[in-house]
Formats: C-alpha cells, sequence, structure tokens
C-alpha cells in the first residue's frame, strides 16, 4: 500500500493496493520460503503477509490504520491463515525489525529514505527488501523488475566489513586487511596491496589478493574465510 510517515498518512494519502500479480512478483524477487519471516510496513488490508503465509511463511503487517487492520484480519480468518499473518496496528518506525527475513514495502521515497538506516541497522547481513515502485535513495538495488508496468526493487542486507582486520592463515602468517565499505560495495588493500574483485553479498564475502581467491563469512568481529581468518582490530 502507498503511505506517509505516522503522523501525516491517513490525512495526505490515499490507500493504494498492490496489484495481485506485483504482490506475487514481490515475494518471487524476494525468494521468500517456507519458515522465514517476513515483515510488510503498511500492510493496508493484509495482501501481502496473506500471500506470504500462502507460501508457508510467517508474517506481520503494520498499518496505522485502524480500519485496514481489522479488515486484514478479518480477510485472514476468511483463509484461515491467522497462524502464519497476524496484523499490528504500530508505527513502521518503531517496529523491531530484527526477526524478519524480508521486509516488504509500498512508501514514498521521503519515507524510504527515513526507513534506510533502521533496515541497514536492523536486519540481519542476508535479509531481503523489496519496494514497489520506489528506491532507497544512494543505496544501489540487487535487482530491478518490471512487473504489470510497476517498478519493484530488491536489495539485500549487507554485513559491516568496513575497517581494519588482522587476517591469519592457516600456517601463521599474518597480515593486515582494510576493507572500505559503502553499502554492499567493498575494496581494500592487504598489506597494503590493493585486493581485486571484492564482493559482499549479505554476509558472504570474497576479494583476490596475491593471485588467490579469499572467501569469508562476516560475522561481528571476526571473518571466517577457507583457510584463513580474520579479527577486527578497533
Amino acid at each position: 500500500m502507498l503511505a506517509t510517515p505516522p503522523v501525516a498518512r491517513a490525512k495526505d494519502v490515499p490507500y493504494v493496493p498492490t496489484p495481485p500479480e506485483v504482490v506475487e512478483g514481490m515475494l518471487d524477487m524476494a525468494a521468500l520460503k517456507a519458515g522465514e519471516r517476513l515483515i510488510d510496513l503498511g500492510s493496508g488490508d493484509g495482501r501481502i503477509p496473506r500471500a506470504a503465509a500462502r507460501r508457508g511463511a510467517t508474517a506481520l503487517g503494520v498499518e496505522l490504520d485502524s480500519n485496514l487492520v481489522a479488515r486484514a484480519r478479518s480477510l485472514t480468518r476468511l483463509e484461515g491463515l491467522e497462524e502464519r499473518a497476524r496484523f499490528v496496528r504500530d508505527d513502521l518506525f518503531t517496529v523491531s525489525l530484527r526477526d524478519a527475513d524480508v521486509v516488504t514495502l509500498y512508501l514514498l521515497p521521503a519515507v524510504n529514505e527515513r526507513l534506510k538506516p533502521k533496515l541497514l541497522n536492523e536486519m540481519k547481513p542476508g535479509a531481503r527488501v523489496v519496494s514497489h515502485a520506489f528506491d532507497m535513495g544512494d543505496w544501489p538495488h540487487d535487482e530491478f523488475r518490471e512487473i504489470a508496468d510497476k517498478r519493484v526493487y530488491r536489495w539485500t542486507i549487507p554485513a559491516i566489513a568496513g575497517g581494519e582486520w588482522q587476517l591469519v592463515r592457516d600456517d601463521g602468517r599474518m597480515s593486515r586487511l582494510m576493507l572500505d565499505q559503502r553499502y554492499s560495495r567493498i575494496s581494500g588493500t592487504l598489506d597494503g596491496r590493493a585486493v581485486s574483485g571484492a564482493q559482499l553479498v549479505g554476509a558472504a564475502l570474497s576479494f583476490v589478493a596475491e593471485g588467490i581467491t579469499h572467501r569469508g563469512t562476516v560475522g561481528d568481529r571476526r571473518i571466517v574465510g577457507e583457510g584463513w581468518r580474520a579479527e577486527r582490530i578497533d
């Protein structure tokens, strides 16, 4: 649905539902799996959470309009999906996103911009964000599709890989790894020499140094690699 920030939404912007084919396309782009958790911000009549529930996911719809929340709950009961889809009247800027594997939204550009830090800071690496109609400003999307003449964007939440790391190979040799990060874009040096082919997808990091491809998984303070590991240096 189309929404504005909570204080203005009901007065300034009418409810605009997402077409069914776009709903299904958004879930396809998210690669939503059974057992995953989806949160729909500005959920309207609940069509996205209900579609997610039909795919075996669990879903939460967050909506400010109490009438729309009531309608979403009624439609969910009619479909027998209450165990998988639920709806709350809440502020989309304060609801927790920490458990979400997928967040879907159909908001306005200014609202997306305000939400961007929350998405990046709260959602776990590898989680996906899918937006109907509007992008995220300077955060480059990972995928774009036109579905039934509507624009749909997808992003993957990156791990925090930027900073200084001490890399230790399995044979005990140590190096200094410096990584620069902007969203999922990564560059860096190993012992002062530039690495190449650096990529960050969720928590999966890869780069080439000294002719060797390094692959690892980024955690809060450690990167666990194949034949190497790295510890963050404060």
